[in-house]
């Protein structure tokens, strides 16, 4: 027998972190963060040159039997951005799974991963592997559940529970507050994760920074490819 496999798929700092916070505060799942990204970027068959480290079972197919054999325990939460699991997305592997998004602008999250990664590469916005497991959800007949990163931090509960009825769980009004710290599960991406281990909780984000201008062009095509994407999924919006 094997328990559901429920994904959140998200982009780099969309504050889906907080949210994986929110499900270990649960204490019904077997959280996974990011588990893809091992065989993204240290595993054998590696899709990335950021790192020249190999870690030992990372494999893709490896990865992937982790998840199963966790989900022969228990129901498993997995968070992860789709580009990390590039590979695998077809028809076959999205329809063994539970599928949610979370999105946040776009002129958010560029400038924050340009901040830390300046070499960003066009798959590490994450946006449009995204806009290809939606696709994938969608002709497989599913709805499209998506979190948008302003409206839950400006009111978590109503959107957590909308969420969780979506995704078949029960609320745990709980599960919304926490104790501060890190993760064991966060411990590949610790420096990705600092914030996120001081919180208590879902806060307001600040304000979302203008569009880059055409002095950063970089910047300004990723956004321009990013937006439709954005907006495609945001009408789905929780």
């Amino acid at each position: 027998m094997s328990h559901p496999i429920t994904v959140l798929w998200s982009i780099p700092r969309s504050v889906s972190t907080s949210f994986e916070r929110m499900v270990s505060e649960r204490g019904d799942h077997t959280v996974l963060d990011e588990p893809f990204s091992r065989a993204y970027y240290f595993g054998p068959d590696r899709l990335s040159d950021r790192y020249s480290e190999t870690i030992p079972h990372s494999a893709l197919h490896e990865v992937v039997e982790e998840i199963d054999d966790a989900a022969r325990q228990r129901p498993v939460f997995v968070k992860d951005m789709a580009y990390q699991a590039q590979a695998l997305l077809d028809e076959a592997f999205v329809g063994r799974l539970r599928h949610s998004f979370m999105v946040r602008h776009p002129a958010a999250t560029l400038r924050s991963l340009a901040r830390t990664w300046p070499d960003f590469t066009d798959d590490e916005t994450g946006w449009e592997h995204l806009g290809l497991v939606a696709d994938l959800v969608e002709a497989q007949g599913d709805e499209l559940v998506v979190v948008e990163a302003e409206s839950l931090c400006s009111d978590p509960g109503p959107v957590v529970a909308d969420w969780c009825e979506r995704m078949g769980l029960d609320h745990r009004p709980d599960a919304l507050t926490w104790e501060p710290g890190m993760r064991p599960e966060w411990e590949l991406w610790a420096e990705w994760h600092g914030s996120t281990s001081r919180t208590t909780g879902f806060a307001p984000l600040r304000p979302t920074p203008p569009p880059p201008g055409e002095d950063q062009p970089r910047l300004r095509a990723a956004y321009d490819a990013a937006v439709p994407v954005y907006e495609r999924l945001r009408a789905h919006a929780l």
